[in-house]
């Protein structure tokens, strides 16, 4: 329950910083959507239209007055409607956000299974593991979006078959959706590979951590010495008993990974929710904005919310296992 209390006072804090700071940012939402700001606009909005746009958006009343309608209409599920893509801002992050998970997915499904075998195989291999942990202390602080751009230029750039940019290839006719597939699938790798590459380190360390520390327990010598085989020894006591600190580690990592998803996105022009965050911070589209971290800030606690939730669960089922 203390919990839930902290993350809900979190969530309030965020919110209104989240309506407050974009509004700090200097220029007039309104300007960007005509000709007047310099784009690629045919039409410009005279004093007049920009007032009657501002009455519409309700930007122009005070700004207490603009976040106790924000807040009601977020209560109904409104999340408003995005002025440069003139859509309502649910309807603009829901068209984007299967981009988002299923990147994010398809990182973790790559890097969680990768540095769990390689902590297994390290905490069994001195040699190997100083070998790794020395590899991986060195690039656990890269920049999601440097790694992406090494990988665009060093490995993208050189090859024929793997493509610079987007999601799936444009105006492509598929015979059957598993060619579809393959597509989506090509054109995400690079930026999962880059996701990969920034989080195998994090759960590399805590699973190599909670292996060493399962591993000087005295239940794995009474296991040994009754004749278990090793590879059952690994499943049912190792890998069990040290499953809470990575299940953990997994959802605690998930405001990470979208933080990462989103600079990754722009560097591959993927279709995510981060080119629409870029898009909105350009434009000065307040309610999208809003949106954007508004689903991000729910999806973090969320990850806390249920690390906690499955971390107990864990502890009970390996305490009563025990």
């Amino acid at each position: 329950m203390r919990r839930a209390a902290l993350l809900l006072a979190t969530f309030a804090v965020i919110y209104v910083c989240n309506f407050f700071i974009p509004r700090l940012m200097p220029g007039d939402p309104l300007q960007y959507s005509s000709s007047v700001s310099g784009e690629d606009m045919t039409v410009a909005y005279n004093a007049e239209q920009l007032e009657q746009l501002r009455a519409y958006y309700g930007l122009d009343q005070p700004l207490l007055t603009q976040f106790g309608r924000t807040l009601a209409a977020n209560l109904r599920g409104d999340l408003g409607q995005s002025i440069h893509y003139k859509q309502p801002v649910s309807t603009v992050i829901l068209s984007r956000l299967p981009w988002t998970l299923g990147l994010m997915a398809f990182s973790t499904a790559l890097s969680l299974p990768l540095a769990v075998g390689l902590a297994l195989v390290c905490v069994r291999r001195p040699r190997v593991d100083k070998a790794v942990y020395g590899v991986f202390s060195a690039i656990c602080q890269l920049p999601p979006y440097l790694v992406g751009l090494a990988l665009l230029f060093l490995v993208a750039a050189r090859v024929s078959w793997l493509p610079l940019s987007g999601g799936e290839t444009a105006f492509a006719r598929y015979a059957h959706f598993g060619q579809r597939l393959g597509d989506l699938a090509l054109h995400g790798l690079l930026p999962a590979v880059s996701l990969c590459v920034v989080s195998l380190p994090g759960y590399f360390f805590t699973a190599r951590a909670s292996f060493l520390s399962v591993r000087r327990q005295p239940y794995l010598l009474g296991a040994r010495s009754r004749g278990l085989k090793e590879g059952l020894v690994r499943r049912r006591y190792i890998l069990r008993n040290a499953a809470t600190p990575i299940v953990a580690k997994l959802f605690l990592s998930i405001g990470g990974l979208m933080g990462s998803t989103l600079l990754v996105e722009n560097v591959f022009a993927y279709p995510g929710v981060g080119t629409v965050l870029r898009e909105a911070v350009r434009y000065r589209d307040y309610p999208l904005i809003q949106g954007v971290f508004l689903f991000s800030t729910v999806l973090v606690l969320a990850g806390m919310l249920i690390s906690d939730r499955l971390c107990a669960g864990l502890d009970k089922g390996v305490r009563h296992a025990g």
